[in-house]
């Protein structure tokens, strides 16, 4: 409770005090009390008890304003919540702007079911002030406040963005979950949204045909998410039926539905639906639907617009996965990296080699316990199934391949500047690797050859490859190792490396040199040089063929 008021007296002190929920309640105490009362009304923080009052105590729904008046400093809030009950809140007039615009937020809010509104007109008569708002759902309706507080009601509508209407009526006011939107046409010129949520419950909202990009966004969201759990899905076709575009959509867990949407609306679906990050909705998509356990797949059935997966829990429930076929690389890498984990021992698996045989792409995978087994994807998911497995490889797995499966290693290597910094040189090593196709797993310090950053790389026809790029400020030296099964390949790649790292240190090299021209020739036979030289190469002079050294 609040005190709003106390006459003093000899003997006696009458304190007024204002309950939330009950209204005035009038006390008469001693009047050596009164100070005890003042201290304590300063130790209490009545604006919770209002706060606390704002739940419907028979349902527990949050209330909203129909009406307020004001009567001797207080003022009386007529309350209803969703579910039709009625109820009168007091709050001081002098109470604390903070409280006062919290409990005036509830004016805006729908008193059938506890949505937003929007403000549509405020007029002015005496000291009553008329406010008009539009629910999305019950359209519009008229209500009271005292006019001196009608500023409140304004700069609070101000501060509510569109979008965050739009958010707060994609939620279920039965049962609280989001809702999803099944379609959206025009009607009356405006938006009629139709939506529902998992639990069956159904609800039709309008719209304005102009609406911000915040509440645009909250939308395609609605329209993306399907129409059974919170999971966002891949659009897999389209086809326009007269002013409307009917969307096919796949869910991971549910299959395909079919939605329905305005042309206009379409286009910001289209130019948005690639920017939402969906890996979040990708994880919850793998956990099994009985326990909490990860799915790992187990067999592939490929289909015209999607691949289904079939996928197994660690406590053997069967389940399903469906995922577009043209879903971005991302997400596809990390649905396939449920492949490398065997179904049957939860070991790892091995990806041998990708086949193109005649119209369909096979996997052949490797299991030490349950040997060779292999499955059908579609042509277009090569790269992704193998993008996949390189992120299974740990340092120490491409240790031991380097040392005992990789039989063939070439190197080149290059003289560093004394005063350069072997961590930034290192950077220069790891963006020449970084453009082959090959992924970084790690990096570690060596002995002998510094800073080391190991990458890993695996062909489709089963070619694998272990590259090392070094800076070793003990040896002055820049290096680029490379191991692998296949030789020519090898050394075509390393060429490739080598010229690259060439390129970027002689830029280098040039911009901390004088910059006037310098004719770079052959001090046997004054012949020009093909190519100019870092410290530390040897190169031959294809004039006279003297072996040339540069220190």
């Amino acid at each position: 409770m609040s005190l709003i008021h106390s006459d003093v007296g000899r003997k006696d002190t009458d304190e007024i005090f204002l309950c939330p929920i009950h209204g005035v309640i009038p006390k008469r105490i001693p009047s050596y009390f009164h100070k005890a009362v003042i201290v304590a009304r300063d130790s209490t923080n009545y604006g919770t008890s209002i706060l606390n009052s704002l739940n419907c105590p028979k349902c527990g729904q949050i209330f909203s304003t129909h009406d307020v008046e004001e009567k001797k400093g207080v003022m009386i809030f007529k309350y209803h919540c969703p579910n039709g009950h009625k109820e009168l809140r007091y709050v001081p007039t002098d109470a604390h702007p903070a409280i006062l615009k919290t409990v005036f937020k509830r004016f805006i809010h729908c008193e059938q079911c506890g949505l937003p509104c929007k403000i549509l007109n405020t007029s002015t008569k005496d000291d009553k002030a008329r406010i008009e708002v539009s629910c999305p759902v019950h359209g519009k309706t008229r209500k009271e406040m005292p006019a001196k507080h009608a500023w409140m009601i304004e700069k609070i509508a101000e501060a509510v963005s569109e979008g965050s209407l739009v958010r707060s009526m994609l939620n279920c006011t039965e049962c609280s979950s989001k809702l999803s939107i099944r379609s959206i046409e025009i009607y009356k010129d405006k938006y009629k949204l139709k939506c529902g949520c998992p639990n069956g419950h159904t609800r039709e909202m309008l719209q304005p045909i102009e609406l911000d990009e915040e509440a645009i966004d909250a939308i395609v969201a609605g329209v993306l998410k399907c129409n059974e759990c919170d999971i966002l899905t891949d659009i897999i076709s389209t086809k326009i039926i007269g002013f409307l575009v009917e969307l096919e959509l796949v869910c991971p867990i549910h299959q395909d539905m079919k939605k329905s949407v305005t042309g206009n609306l379409y286009k910001h679906i289209e130019e948005r639906a690639p920017q939402i990050d969906k890996m979040e909705f990708i994880e919850k998509s793998l956990i099994c639907e009985k326990c909490p356990s990860v799915v790992r797949i187990k067999d592939t059935k490929v289909k015209d617009k999607v691949i289904e997966l079939k996928v197994e829990c660690h406590n053997g429930h069967s389940s399903e996965r469906y995922v577009s076929r043209t879903a971005e690389h991302k997400a596809l890498v990390r649905y396939y990296l449920q492949l490398y984990e065997c179904y049957k021992c939860h070991g790892k698996r091995d990806l041998q080699r990708i086949e193109d045989d005649n119209e369909k792409t096979e996997v052949f995978l490797f299991c030490n316990q349950h040997k060779d087994s292999n499955l059908t994807i579609p042509s277009e998911h090569k790269e992704a199934v193998r993008d996949a497995f390189l992120q299974t490889k740990s340092l120490r797995d491409l240790e031991i391949l380097a040392d005992k499966t990789l039989q063939t290693t070439r190197a080149c290597e290059y003289q560093m500047d004394l005063k350069a910094d072997a961590a930034e040189m290192l950077e220069l090593v790891k963006n020449v690797i970084g453009q082959h196709s090959v992924l970084y797993v790690d990096d570690k310090t060596d002995s002998k050859t510094g800073l080391e950053a190991w990458y890993y790389g695996k062909a489709l026809d089963g070619d694998e490859y272990v590259v090392i790029g070094s800076a070793s400020k003990e040896n002055l030296s820049l290096r680029i190792s490379i191991a692998s099964s296949n030789e020519k390949n090898l050394e075509v790649m390393l060429a490739e490396m080598r010229e690259n790292l060439r390129e970027v240190l002689l830029r280098i090299q040039t911009k901390s040199d004088d910059s006037a021209p310098q004719k770079i020739s052959c001090p046997q036979c004054n012949a020009g040089l093909a190519k100019r030289a870092l410290p530390g190469e040897t190169i031959t002079c294809e004039h006279c063929g003297t072996p040339l050294h540069f220190g």
